[in-house]
């Protein structure tokens, strides 16, 4: 189970935030331990006032992110009815569940386990998740590189956009945190290490990909010690529901640069595979909500690439197109 929460502190200012060990996170705030959120640091919580359950991270990301967005004031409306979640925010939640906890108190999470002390594995845990990585540098995806000589691998194409973020940031449409973007686009494509590269118009294989690599998230990423396994987990949770502005913008680059590789190769992947216009710009369909400026380097690539026979135009098939494009 995950949980979302809402802290009272000192000064009367409230803070929200998600865990999967709401015990040990109480305890990180409370005693301003090294992973707590830097706002608790400077702002001691004395009291747990709402406490929200549900079944997986993903929807614990999208109600937290909606309650930060409330006013104080509507946050304490809020905490009058913490049922009333679901209702106030409606689709946005995409039929989430949330369990409303009374029985949580927050003296008794103070409280350390008993035989729950140091994790005396960290660094070893820590280590085999840093050597577990190495394998992403054999996942080959199906772009090549700028000179069209072999395809980049999953590590190359994650070090790429984390470049891309901290030189094109500028242009994200909303003002983003590039140290936490790029940490989320270094991370996200890690569970292809189980779940394998899915091709972008590969149909079978998009069929089963969020099975495999929800599993695959699962293990991986669980690997690390409790807090950063929560903390990365969290982050491509976050990615997945592209709805924070380092989201969107992540989700962005990870759409553009395939486009800007295609283009500089000559289209050669997408000549292999007789790509058409429309299966590009379904896939970008989202990518203005990242970046508008982006959105038009692809728009305008896109067209070049067409009139030069890289891409196929829909009328090649008589406008018809495969199954699940």
């Amino acid at each position: 189970m995950t949980y979302v929460y809402m802290l009272r502190c000192a000064d009367g200012s409230l803070y929200t935030g998600i865990a999967h060990d709401i015990g040990r996170r109480m305890r990180e705030h409370f005693y301003r331990k090294k992973p707590a959120a830097k706002y608790t640091k400077s702002h001691p919580p004395v009291a747990l006032e709402a406490v929200w359950e549900t079944e997986d991270w993903s929807g614990a990301a999208r109600l937290e992110y909606r309650i930060k967005r409330l006013e104080k004031a509507q946050k304490e409306q809020l905490l009058h009815c913490p049922e009333s979640v679901e209702e106030l925010f409606g689709e946005k939640l995409k039929g989430a569940h949330y369990e409303v906890r009374r029985d949580l108190r927050f003296a008794d999470l103070l409280e350390e386990p008993e035989g729950k002390g140091v994790e005396t594995d960290r660094l070893q845990r820590q280590l085999d998740f840093i050597m577990e990585l190495d394998k992403e540098k054999e996942i080959v995806r199906q772009t090549y590189l700028a000179d069209g000589s072999r395809k980049e691998t999953d590590a190359e194409h994650a070090w790429h956009m984390a470049i891309m973020c901290c030189i094109l940031s500028e242009y994200a449409n909303e003002p983003i945190d590039v140290a936490k973007t790029v940490m989320m686009l270094l991370t996200h494509d890690l569970v292809e290490i189980d779940a394998g590269d899915t091709y972008a118009y590969d149909e079978a294989g998009n069929a089963t990909k969020s099975e495999r690599e929800l599993k695959a998230a699962d293990r991986i990423y669980g690997l690390l010690p409790t807090e950063q396994a929560e903390y990365m987990r969290g982050l491509w949770d976050e990615f997945e529901a592209m709805e924070t502005p380092e989201a969107k913008f992540a989700n962005a680059l990870d759409k553009v640069q395939p486009v800007l590789l295609n283009d500089a190769s000559g289209g050669k992947s997408w000549r292999e595979h007789g790509v058409h216009e429309s299966w590009i710009l379904k896939r970008n369909t989202r990518t203005h909500e990242g970046s508008e400026r982006l959105w038009e380097i692809v728009r305008d690539l896109v067209t070049k690439n067409m009139e030069n026979g890289n891409i196929q135009s829909d009328q090649d098939e008589g406008g018809a197109l495969p199954s699940g494009r």
